[in-house]
């Protein structure tokens, strides 16, 4: 049997490569990102939130 894919995970984001790659597998697989990781620790784990993410890809991050 094969299960759907319901949503994503999406690791290593605090890295220097912004993550443009969220929005390639979006277009592609039409699943929505869950959560995102941004560090190494399982406190890291956060749930995806678009608006926080566009601001960061053009540096309007807080």
């Amino acid at each position: 049997k094969i299960l759907p894919i319901t949503g994503l995970v999406v690791t290593k984001l605090d890295g220097t490569a912004k993550g443009g790659v969220l929005a390639a597998i979006h277009e592609e697989m039409n699943v929505p990102v869950k959560f995102v990781g941004l560090g190494e620790k399982i406190d890291d784990l956060i749930p995806f939130d678009a608006d926080l993410y566009v601001d960061s890809l053009f540096g309007n991050r807080d």
